[in-house]
């Protein structure tokens, strides 16, 4: 699976070769750099607070003024407390920063069950698009059972607090909700309904604290590229435990994406 998806990134970026650009290890918690310019879409959500600033969650570049990212990331938060950095591959340097003009969150997200997860940032100004920095576009279709997918972010590697610096990455599979139901059963986040998108990661790898929020891509064969299908609401503490990560699905919240882009 793994060597896979990485034949398919080498032919998104024009390139012909039988090696997994991933490096065989795609763990984010314990885990493998992203290749480089695979997320030029990737956004480092910040918290900032007197001269203290320090990453959140992820997000992602949607539009020029727009990122997509998750509600629990950014529900009851100020919008001056927020600034966004995109076009970088490390935490400690590089990319562009700019600050959040406003906030829209899913009038019907419900914290408790992490329902309706999912939230638009409006920046002040316009994004600059360069070799480092793209907007990705949002997938309409729900995904099926069996989709390979590519997750990245800078969550943490362990379960004992350390953050990576540079941007990692790793394959997950979607399964049914249906599945995901019963893998999940007794937790507080049941029942899963259609606008959420469970996936499968490999035996104790995983996403971790600080990847909420970050951007879920599978690849569109017809067009050559990758596509946003998932937003991360939901992933398993501890970490790497084997239970399924839970996503805001893209599909399912695609017409009110857009018509809150009109805001």
């Amino acid at each position: 699976m793994i060597v896979q998806l990485g034949l398919v990134l080498l032919l998104w970026q024009g390139l012909l070769a039988e090696s997994d650009v991933f490096g065989g290890d795609t763990r984010i918690v314990g885990g493998q750099d992203a290749p480089d310019k695979f997320s030029m879409y990737q956004v480092s959500i910040r918290k900032h607070q007197n001269n203290s600033e320090w990453h959140t969650c992820g997000g992602s570049v949607i539009h020029r003024e727009w990122v997509l990212t998750a509600s629990h990331c950014t529900y009851g938060i100020d919008a001056k407390a927020l600034s966004i950095v995109v076009g970088a591959f490390t935490l400690r340097s590089g990319g562009d920063r700019y600050t959040v003009k406003k906030i829209i969150n899913h009038e019907k997200y419900v914290e408790r069950y992490l329902k309706n997860d999912i939230a638009l940032i409006k920046i002040d100004g316009h994004i600059k698009m360069k070799w480092n920095v793209r907007a990705i576009k949002l997938r309409k279709e729900p995904v099926v059972a069996g989709t390979t997918c590519a997750f990245t972010g800078w969550g943490k590697t362990d379960n004992h607090g350390t953050v990576p610096n540079y941007l990692q990455a790793m394959l997950l599979e979607s399964i049914s909700n249906k599945d995901c139901k019963k893998q999940l059963r007794g937790s507080n986040f049941l029942p899963i309904d259609d606008k959420q998108l469970c996936m499968r990661a490999p035996s104790e790898e995983g996403a971790c604290s600080g990847d909420s929020g970050g951007p879920l891509v599978a690849y569109n064969g017809k067009k050559k590229s990758f596509v946003q299908v998932g937003v991360l609401s939901l992933e398993p503490f501890p970490c790497a435990n084997n239970y399924p990560h839970v996503f805001a699905s893209v599909s399912g919240y695609y017409d009110w994406i857009a018509i809150n882009m009109k805001d």
